[in-house]
């Protein structure tokens, strides 16, 4: 013998259901009709109303799963410029927010960039004219579209947090190793350090790896004739594989923010 009993409060619910399953069965357009659900009550059947179909729960499965991908995402795209305590305010930057028409050919070149993702993407030319926000377009299209993840620097943040390990006595190489295995590293402003044979031998280091397992690097710079009094000679000539180099002049843009 069944000797169960609803606690108080539920039974009270359950009675109140209907005994008609027709009163609580309902039609959906994708999944057609939706039995209730049935509880036996002190031997009397009563039927509750499904609240959602198999279809309704499927899409918010779904949408469940996209909350936690962009999730995951964003926590990625912020690592992106905090890794040596970069700008986060560059997550902002976007080739949506970008006026495409000062810069097209640039914008474009970028925005492919993104896509395929290979070789070197090099924009140089006068300050102000937008660099440093299409590189940065740049890794979060790459992260948020097709989950492609990046480290994106500037050359003078780049050595000041190598110092700051070299004199913690912590191991730097742990930042170049970092660097030379991200799918997408970005290094803006490379003409910002001053040649050094240290810091000739940090960017080998990178590049150099970077290249022989045909990993994208994209820079910006004021001077690209003039990389190689930055970089070292072997650097630049690295930088030249698959390299696509954009020029971008014009007026200063901050001057209008």
């Amino acid at each position: 013998m069944n000797n169960f009993k609803w606690p108080q409060g539920i039974l009270e619910r359950l009675l109140a259901l209907p005994t008609d399953p027709q009163e609580v069965t309902w039609t959906c357009y994708t999944c057609g009709s939706i039995k209730p659900l049935s509880y036996n009550v002190e031997g009397t059947i009563h039927y509750g109303r499904r609240q959602t179909c198999p279809c309704q729960e499927e899409a918010k499965r779904r949408k469940e799963q996209e909350v936690q991908r962009l999730a995951v995402i964003e926590n990625q795209a912020r690592y992106i410029y905090s890794w040596i305590g970069g700008d986060s305010a560059l997550r902002k930057k976007t080739f949506e927010n970008f006026d495409a028409n000062k810069q097209p050919k640039a914008y474009d070149a970028s925005r492919f960039f993104a896509t395929n993702l290979n070789g070197t993407l090099v924009l140089h030319g006068t300050f102000g004219t937008g660099k440093t926000h299409l590189l940065a377009a740049l890794c979060n299209e790459a992260i948020s579209k097709y989950g492609t993840r990046s480290l994106f620097t500037t050359a003078p943040e780049l050595f000041a947090a190598i110092q700051q390990k070299i004199g913690n006595h912590e191991d730097h190489y742990s930042l170049v190793e970092q660097a030379a295995k991200t799918p997408l590293f970005v290094i803006d402003d490379i003409d910002k350090s001053k040649w050094t044979e240290f810091r000739e031998e940090i960017y080998f280091a990178i590049i150099d790896k970077r290249v022989i397992r045909g990993l994208p690097t994209a820079i910006s710079t004021n001077r690209l004739d003039a990389l190689a009094d930055f970089v070292g000679g072997a650097v630049a000539s690295r930088l030249k594989v698959g390299q696509v180099a954009i020029a971008m002049v014009g007026e200063d843009y901050r001057e209008e923010l």
